[in-house]
Formats: structure tokens, sequence, C-alpha cells
């Protein structure tokens, strides 16, 4: 009696403390047991979209996507209270808890107005890398991730991976001290890290000189796995059957980008995870391991949905392949009953998807603006450089030009402001002033979420629908963001510990790090907030 006693309390007090930590969210699972997992499998879909997942049920097999769908609590309406995240952003905000205004990662490349120039949020001169040229390092990061507690939480005795197709991705995954980061190189086509994380495994090390992916990339062709019947994404389209073919090099190059944006990087992401499983034996020692993995689902080359229907299709058919191969990995080395996986969408916001034919109304170019602004500042305060760039619908002014005129920054972004509103197009022009000083109304503390105190520049651009951005004379013009995020899931999957529930109330990501960190019964990183 006195023990069946203490673990009715252990269970009331385990259920406190979930709910306290997801605030208003709905409780995620009836334990059944509080037994530790061995290994932690965190999944983040890039662009994965719940209505999409859904409506391709019928083409799916049973131990992948639907598997998880069908056995795990699945929480259908996942979002982000900020406006068009990037992938970055969100695998951040998925990470860490909280927002890129606490986080400090607004996007995957910010503009750094020291250096004139856009650059990963990671780039770090100090660190070199391994099979890549790049400089990456976790600094830019602000407090920690769920990585980062499993590894205090275990005394630095956790191993913690994170492979992902980009290094910013990855990087989020590992935090500031997993284990290793890897991730495709853009140039080299090989599995690359940064020497800021002590290890690069020899067993990968060897896949990039015994099997490299870029080797068989010739004589490789995406067709379509499935043909037959209407596009279930695309229901609209008149044709029936779908017919595609697209290479991965171009001459005898591979090229990156059209790996990343296809089925192949998830199935490489998959092999690499089984030699993580295998010959690294992920959750096979006395501690609790965590491998964080990012899978692709957007369009293919982010290219228009419309014009690639068929292969966003086969996309999402073949990632559920990719993952049952997956699941049935770890199964074999680890035990899906000692595993806890936890799987997330990062919000669909493709700005590459076209307006309805006669809405568009003219393009905002961004270098035009900046020559007519600086002109109207030098008129007003005399004569100097004010405004350094136009980058990500954001001015940035020259502070140095403006502490040299002995002025406030206050008054010189108050007026540029009022002078850019006047331009055709746009919207609202609000000054980081506003943002990081005056009132939160909802529409301050939407901008105020993705805001960086870093990166940021002194005026945010809203342009009206329609318009198109330029960011210069020569480059072309790029659809102007969206704020219709398209929400994907969150499946949290444990058997015999997770009870399978279909949730379709709306829940904030930001509340996906505590509840995993409340089913692990480790501390939530540390910027959380409810």
């Amino acid at each position: 009696m006195k023990r069946n006693s203490y673990n009715a309390t252990l269970i009331l007090a385990s259920a406190l403390v979930l709910l306290t930590s997801i605030n208003a969210m709905p409780v995620l699972a009836q334990h059944k047991h509080q037994q530790v997992p061995k290994l932690i499998v965190g999944i983040a879909v890039d662009q994965l979209r719940t209505d999409y997942l859904l409506a391709i049920q019928n083409k799916l097999g049973e131990g992948g996507l639907k598997k998880l769908l069908n056995e795990g609590l699945v929480y259908e309406n996942v979002t982000f209270d900020l406006d068009s995240p990037d992938a970055t952003t969100a695998l951040a905000v998925i990470a860490t808890g909280t927002y890129p205004f606490y986080n400090g990662i607004p996007a995957a490349t910010v503009y750094n107005q020291q250096m004139l120039r856009r650059q990963s949020v990671f780039y770090d001169k100090q660190y070199i890398g391994n099979s890549t040229s790049g400089n990456y390092s976790p600094r830019a990061l602000i407090g920690t991730t769920l990585g980062d507690e499993l590894k205090a939480a275990s005394n630095n005795v956790a191993t913690v991976y994170s492979i992902a197709p980009n290094a910013e991705d990855a990087i989020i995954g590992a935090g500031h001290v997993g284990d290793c980061a890897i991730w495709l190189d853009d140039k080299t086509c090989l599995w690359a890290s940064t020497t800021y994380y002590k290890g690069f495994p020899q067993y990968i090390q060897r896949q990039n000189y015994d099997s490299p992916l870029f080797a068989d990339l010739g004589k490789t062709t995406w067709k379509p796995s499935y043909i037959g019947g209407r596009n279930s994404l695309m229901p609209y389209r008149a044709d029936d059957a779908a017919q595609f073919s697209h290479s991965y090099t171009q001459g005898k190059q591979p090229v990156a980008q059209w790996v990343k944006t296809s089925p192949l990087i998830n199935d490489a992401i998959v092999e690499l995870s089984k030699l993580a499983l295998k010959q690294g034996r992920l959750g096979q020692g006395q501690s609790t391991d965590m491998l964080q993995l990012t899978f692709y689902a957007g369009t293919y080359q982010h290219a228009d949905e419309a014009r690639y229907a068929d292969e966003l299709q086969d996309i999402y058919v073949r990632l559920d392949q990719s993952l049952a191969h997956l699941l049935s990995a770890i199964d074999t080395y680890v035990g899906l009953s000692r595993t806890y996986i936890y799987l997330t969408g990062t919000g669909d916001t493709n700005l590459n998807t076209k307006d309805v034919d006669g809405t568009l109304q003219g393009e905002f170019n961004g270098a035009r603006c900046t020559a007519l602004l600086n002109s109207f500042l030098i008129s007003l305060y005399g004569q100097g450089n004010w405004v350094d760039a136009f980058d990500n619908n954001q001015i940035f002014l020259n502070h140095k030009t403006i502490e040299e005129h002995k002025l406030g920054l206050k008054e010189v972004q108050t007026a540029a402001a009022e002078f850019v509103t006047m331009f055709s197009g746009v919207s609202d022009v609000t000054t980081a002033h506003q943002i990081l000083h005056e009132d939160y109304s909802a529409r301050i503390t939407l901008m105020r979420n993705a805001y960086s105190k870093t990166y940021g520049g002194d005026l945010l651009i809203q342009l009206q629908a329609g318009w198109t951005v330029r960011n210069d004379d020569a480059s072309p013009a790029k659809p102007q963001v969206r704020h219709d995020i398209a929400p994907g899931p969150a499946i949290f999957f444990r058997p015999e510990t997770i009870a399978p529930r279909r949730v379709a109330e709306p829940v904030d990501a930001k509340v996906i790090a505590p509840t995993v960190a409340g089913h692990l019964r480790i501390r939530a990183p540390s910027g959380s907030r409810k």
C-alpha cells in the first residue's frame, strides 16, 4: 500500500510540474512509467505542413510518418508568434524555447554592419572547418538548448550529435556543448563540421573519402516514386500523372543546393544516422544520448509550389520512406521502447509562391530608397554617409556619422522613418527605438519577437500586399514576405509511455523545448519563456 501511495504521489507531482512548464498547453502525455530513455531523437522537418501531411496519408507506408501519426501524441497546429521565420529561426525557437529577441538567432544569414556584408549568423573567424572553408561557432546563440541541458544533467557524459543539410541548422541542434554538428558543405558536397566542436567522428571522415555523396551523383536521377491519381497536395491541378526528371550535377560538378532540396538529402542524413547508431553506438552506453536531425520537405530549389507540385508530393512520400528506415535502425540498435522521439515542422512561409496574376502592384527598390534617404538626411543634417545598407526589408543607418554630428539616434531614426513612409508600396515603417523601448502593442510585440539587437536594422519596412522587393539594380526582384504561415505538427512518440492522441488547438512553438525537458526530467533551456 505504501508503494502504491508513493507511486500515485510521484505521478501527481510529475503532472503538476508538466502543467507548470507548458503553461496553457494541454498535458502532452500520460506516463505509464518513469524510466529514462537511452536515446533522444529530435527530428525537425523544414517546411513540413500539417495539411499536406494529412492529405497524403493514403500514400504513406506503415513504418514512418503514419506510425508516428497513429502512435504518437500529435499537435496539428504549431504556431510561431513572429513574422515569417526561416527554418533556422524556427529551429532556434524549438531548441531554446524562446524567440530571436532572446535567443539571438533572427535568421540563417544576417547583415553584419561592421563588415558591411551578409554572412551566416554563426560566422566566427576564430574557428576553421572540417571538409569546409566556412568558419562557424554557436557563439551567436544566447542561452542553452535541449542538448546543452542534457549534457549538464548527465555531468557531460551524454553524447549529443546533430546532422542537418545546412551549417546553421546543425549548429543549433548541437548547441554550445554538443559533441558534433555535421552538415553537407555547399562547395565540397562533403559532410562537414567546425573545429569549435571537439569531435568529428572518424567513421564520417571515412565516409567522405570512401563513399563521398557526390561520387554517384552523375549517375543519379530523381524521378517520381509514385505514379497514378491526382496530386494529393495540389488537387486543383488538371494533370493526373507525375512526370519529371532531375539530375544533381551541372556538367560534372555536383550542385549541393539541388541535393539539399530533394529527397536525396533525407536519405543521406538517414544513412549517416545509421553510422552514428552502429559505429558511434548512440543510445547503447550507460548514459542517455541525443541525436538531432533536420530533414527537408519544401519545394525543389525553393521554387514555386505550383511549378514543382509533383516533386513536392514525391518529397513527402520519400520522406516517409526515409523515416521508416530511420525508425527501423533505431529499433535494431537501441529499441524504440527505449527511445524518446519528437518530430516538429518549421512552419511554411515559402516566399517564392506567386501571387495571383493581376494582384502585383510594383517593385520596391532598396538601393534607390537608401540613395534618396541619404540625400534627404544630408539636406536635413549636413554632409555625411548616413545610410549603410538595405537588407532583408531593413535599413541600416550609419551610427558613426550620427555620433559625429552629435545627434540622437532616436531623432534620426524617426526622421528617416517619416521619409521612407512616403515611398510607394510602403505600408508601415517601424524604428528600432519603437521595438526596443516603446509600449508593446500586438504589432510591436510580434516584431520584437523576431528582432535581434545585434543584427537588427534601424528601420523595419512593411510593404503593401502584392509588392515585390529589389535589393539592388542588378538582382532579380524577390516576393514580399507573407504573413500566412502554414502550421506544422509537433509529434511526441514513445511506445507504452506516451498515449496516442490528436490535438487540433493551436500551440506556441516555444513550449516544445520545456515540454520535452519535462518528459525527460531535465531542466528546460535557460531562455525558455512561458
